[in-house]
């Protein structure tokens, strides 16, 4: 394991065993998933029966207990399968929901939710965001009434991953005023609670997106995952690793649209001859290459800090999200470019690369609300050294 290569031979025979699974069972389905804009449950119980979804997780409840880099493994080959909308189901239920649990979860909350989604026999979803509130967590309206022993949760969801397959919903609600929210793990049978899909989206076709409605839900207090009043900061920890995924998801988005282009300026020719030979297109792809080690780069370093630090590590991990975001999408742009018409129409897959990928600048917390955490962290840091020198 070096810096440029984290991976160890366990991790890369993880690797491989993920790739014959992603050519048995994934790459048959995509244009079945995509036509029908929702993927099968009966992936998730693959999966789950391979041990897929729990790389990362304690072997106590089903996992492998392995490290970050694990799920890194995962992650890239899903993007390398091109099958975006279910790569995001996928890690909305392993990497969104799931660490809620495993993290903030007691014991029995545990075997009742975590066990059973690790197999794949539960699907879980994480509901945060609402027609008005986004990246703006603190304006959460969706609000959950104590009446003692229970909850009553009326409000409402929007553009929620899973959000009609799901058996549990990690949900984020109002329990007070100013940042004072709470999750609670939600069963979707619960009386009162309704999803509808939402298939008018650019890309992630094979995923799930719903919005929810919960009219005066009945919702015990033993669903209350974590301490009550406590729900902002538990989100603002779990997002890192929402936007860990999306950065080295990203990266592989980039190096699949790089290796697309090579293969297609190798084999069509123009004007006499393979349009590899003309400069123009190979410096623009000597560009591209540059530009996804660069993503490449930030995106493991971003890991790395992560597995160092946590949360912590949020400065690095916003960074790493505003670069690959938009560096991943101009490398995937280019590839279409050098495809030409052929780019432009659904035969090479490139135009499901752009469309899928082009969520990278939105999920997650967009480009601007990643700017502006760098830029506060930025603006202390040298406010403090100000302060520092003035003493001296």
């Amino acid at each position: 394991m070096t810096p440029t290569n984290p991976f160890t031979l366990e991790h890369e025979l993880l690797r491989q065993s993920f790739r014959q699974f992603i050519e048995k069972e994934i790459t048959p389905n995509i244009e079945h998933w995509e036509s029908n804009k929702i993927c099968d449950r009966t992936v998730f119980q693959k999966m789950g029966e391979h041990g897929f979804l729990g790389v990362g997780f304690p072997e106590a409840y089903g996992g492998s207990g392995m490290d970050m880099w694990s799920a890194v493994v995962i992650t890239e080959e899903l993007a390398y399968a091109n099958v975006g909308g279910l790569s995001l189901s996928l890690y909305a239920h392993t990497y969104l929901a799931l660490p809620a649990i495993n993290a903030l979860g007691t014991e029995e909350q545990k075997q009742q939710y975590l066990v059973p989604a690790l197999k794949g026999e539960k699907i879980a979803a994480l509901g945060i965001t609402e027609p008005g509130a986004g990246s703006d967590v603190g304006g959460i309206t969706t609000r959950a009434e104590d009446k003692g022993d229970h909850f009553i949760v009326n409000g409402s969801k929007m553009f929620i991953t899973n959000g009609t397959l799901a058996d549990v919903i990690i949900l984020a609600v109002r329990t007070g005023e100013d940042h004072n929210l709470s999750l609670l793990l939600f069963d979707t049978k619960t009386p009162g609670f309704s999803a509808i899909a939402v298939h008018n989206k650019l890309g992630m076709h094979s995923s799930d997106t719903a919005q929810l409605f919960f009219e005066n839900c009945v919702v015990p207090k033993s669903a209350l995952l974590g301490k009550q009043g406590h729900g902002f900061y538990y989100i603002m920890s779990n997002f890192q690793e929402e936007r860990l995924i999306a950065c080295v998801t990203g990266t592989a988005g980039a190096d699949l649209a790089v290796q697309k282009a090579k293969t297609y300026m190798k084999e069509r020719e123009a004007f006499g001859q393979p349009i590899a030979k003309f400069q123009a297109l190979r410096h623009k792809l000597a560009k591209m290459v540059v530009n996804v080690e660069a993503c490449r780069s930030m995106a493991y370093r971003a890991v790395a800090e992560y597995i160092e630090k946590g949360p912590e590590a949020y400065r690095i991990i916003s960074m790493a999200k505003v670069f690959v975001g938009e560096e991943a999408f101009n490398i995937i742009n280019e590839s279409l470019q050098i495809h030409g018409g052929w780019g432009y129409m659904e035969d090479y897959g490139i135009a499901r690369l752009l469309r899928d990928f082009r969520l990278l600048n939105v999920g997650a917390g967009t480009t601007e609300v990643m700017l502006e955490i760098i830029s506060k962290v930025e603006l202390d840091e040298v406010s403090h050294k100000k302060q520092i020198k003035a003493r001296i």
